[in-house]
């Protein structure tokens, strides 16, 4: 620590000669100093310390006296700071405090400290002596080190440290920032703060500066801010209130961090938890679809409740089962908005479920009507479609469809595979309703076996005997009213014979075959029965059910179909009768109405169509009107063709 220097009494030419002082007065001098201060002699003596000196430097009241100013000196700079001393430089103007003249002082206990030194030299009564104000920078210094490592600390952040005006005017930018937001310190400091601020979280920022400046700081928030770029980047921002010294608030500090993949991490936390969630609803469902199966549900109910579950798991504004029936499609059951439509036959080749059941695939569409060239009600919406087939024994029996409102989203794997799953179900319950046919079935024909046995075997027998009985008695009998009451008699017991070999004929069938004729005509006449509006009366009549041949069988079902559908488009009928018999080696089919009768043009595709199958047979058609009024539809075919 440089003091004094040089050993002439006389400062060195230019340099204003001191004031002549006494000792009491340098001494009162040093007391009254607000810094340590020490009067050194020409020798480098201390002669006069005031106690922040003594106390600085940890040296009791008197002790520094008398000592050498080196002793005030680390050792390693002891040396020079002798040279420094002895040299004319020590006579100076003086130097004031904070003029660069900073050494480290060395305290009594050894510990060093830097310090500022400003020299003044004075005249006293003894010769000329050096003033020494030694000011400690330890202070100084951990401040100005605090600052460094807070400033070190501010441009290593990797959040975005943004200090800004009350106003909203950035004022300070650090690197994480500018790579947060791109742009440099010199494109956005004196800019608003506004201009990284989406629109709709502008008032969410000004609430937080508000909170901050009346709460103090404020913690993470998150908001959605912009890049340079314009694209939205998630953030979570803390604010700090900055004020003066006086308390008044000049600006705001801000930590912006980023959160985009706290976010995506959220988002993908919840979507598992929603596929979790829908899971566990699906399994519920699952069980809950086994139980109904289970306890003997109709096969309506169970795809009835099939549809009910798809329209909630994937959130579809009507789902629908629709199954093949003969050339066309049938709407067996549906859940939403479209329940009108239950029962519907659907033209195949204009089905969005034919292009399902084509494929065998899911089938995604935008809209409904981008698969479908079928009117349907104002009710069924026209939204996202979803289309999954039913397959059941290796087959694609049936297609379950989901529609969305026209506003719905797209459907996703998720619900794609939620589908499937209830497709699945669906599935297992045709499988489980023909199991039950075929069950039901082979339980009619056992039984149906056994009642013609007791026919043939007791009633036609009994009935037989009669007749013969009655013909033995004819002759004796003298009257001939009596005798021709007999003979009516006779022939009433040969019809009801006659009548009761075809009903045997239609019950002996064997377990191998597939569904007889008459069950067949029956399910046309049945499903007919909507349309119609009654039930059609059915007279079969012969074997048909092992005399027709099986390539023969579609043409009689689409004649009867026809002319049922004829009848319930055309008629305004009130009753309509199908008689199906043998006579002859022909089989005939005869439809009869008496709905309001033939009228022109009396020629349709469809019956010219009955009429080319009637050819193809090598048989006729009739259309006629009979005089009772009505319309008549007589298709005949021999059974054996040539």
């Amino acid at each position: 620590m440089t003091t004094a220097a040089g050993s002439s009494p006389s400062p060195p030419p230019g340099v204003p000669k001191a004031t002549e002082l006494s000792t009491e007065l340098v001494t009162t001098l040093l007391s009254l100093m607000p810094d340590a201060a020490l009067a050194v002699d020409v020798h480098g003596r201390i002669v006069g310390a005031n106690a922040l000196a003594e106390t600085l430097f940890g040296y009791p009241a008197g002790k520094l006296h008398g000592l050498s100013i080196e002793a005030l000196v680390p050792e390693r700079a002891r040396r020079r700071h002798r040279k420094d001393r002895a040299g004319a430089a020590a006579w100076s103007a003086g130097r004031p405090m904070g003029s660069g003249l900073e050494a480290s002082g060395r305290r009594r206990s050894g510990d060093e400290l830097p310090v500022d030194v400003s020299l003044a030299p004075i005249t006293t009564e003894k010769g000329t002596l050096v003033v020494a104000a030694v000011r400690d920078l330890s202070a100084q210094r951990e401040a100005t080190a605090a600052q460094g490592e807070l400033a070190a600390i501010v441009q290593s952040s990797a959040d975005a440290i943004i200090a800004m005006t009350p106003g909203g005017l950035i004022t300070s930018w650090n690197p994480a920032a500018a790579a947060l937001f791109g742009y440099g310190a010199h494109d956005i400091v004196g800019h608003h703060i506004g201009e990284l601020v989406k629109q709709e979280a502008s008032l969410e920022l000004e609430q937080l500066l508000g909170d901050s400046a009346r709460n103090g700081p404020h913690g993470a928030k998150d908001s959605c801010w912009q890049r340079r770029d314009g694209s939205g980047v998630d953030v979570a921002v803390s604010v700090s209130p900055l004020h003066d010294r006086g308390g008044q608030l000049r600006g705001f500090s801000l930590v912006v961090r980023d959160i985009s993949e706290r976010k995506t991490t959220e988002d993908e936390l919840r979507r598992l938890l929603a596929e979790e969630e829908r899971l566990e609803r699906q399994h519920a469902v699952t069980s809950e679809i086994r139980l109904v199966l289970l306890s003997g549900a109709t096969l309506f109910e169970t795809l009835t409740i099939i549809c009910e579950h798809a329209a909630d798991l994937v959130h579809a504004a009507v789902a629908l089962v629709c199954m093949r029936e003969g050339d066309d499609l049938l709407v067996k059951a549906v859940a939403g908005h479209a329940r009108s439509l239950i029962g519907t036959r659907l033209e195949a080749s204009a089905s969005f479920a034919q292009r399902v059941l084509d494929t065998g695939h899911p089938i995604q569409l935008p809209r409904r009507n981008a698969g479908s060239r079928i009117a349907m009600p104002e009710t069924m919406p026209d939204g996202p479609t979803l289309g999954v087939p039913i397959v059941a024994g290796g087959v694609a029996e049936a297609a379950l469809v989901v529609v969305r409102d026209a506003d719905g989203a797209p459907y996703t794997n998720v619900d794609l595979v939620a589908t499937e799953g209830l497709a699945a179900q669906a599935a297992l319950a045709l499988e489980l309703e023909r199991a039950r046919v075929e069950r039901e079935q082979t339980m009619l024909i056992a039984d149906r076996e056994r009642i013609a046995r007791d026919l043939h075997d007791h009633v036609i027998q009994q009935l037989f005997a009669t007749g013969m009985w009655l013909q033995g008695v004819l002759p004796f009998i003298e009257r001939g009213s009596a005798q021709e009451r007999v003979s009516e008699a006779i022939e009433a017991l040969d019809e009801t014979i006659r009548e009761i070999r075809n009903t045997i004929y239609g019950l002996v069938r064997p377990f191998t075959e597939q569904v007889s004729l008459t069950a067949q005509v029956m399910q046309v006449a049945e499903t007919a029965e909507d349309a119609l509006g009654m039930r059609p009366r059915l007279e079969l009549e012969g074997p048909l059910d092992t005399a027709v041949p099986d390539d023969m069988v579609p043409h009689v079902l689409a004649v009867v179909r026809e002319g049922l559908s004829n009848t319930a488009r055309h008629a305004l009928a009130s009753s309509v009768s199908v008689t199906i018999e043998i006579r002859d080696e022909h089989l005939t089919v005869t439809v009869v109405d008496d709905g309001v009768g033939l009228k022109s043009p009396v020629r349709s595709s469809g019956l010219a169509n009955l009429e080319e199958r009637a050819r193809q047979l090598g048989g006729t058609f009739e259309l006629s009107g009979p005089p009772e009024g009505g319309t008549r539809i007589v298709w005949r075919v021999p059974l054996v063709t040539s």
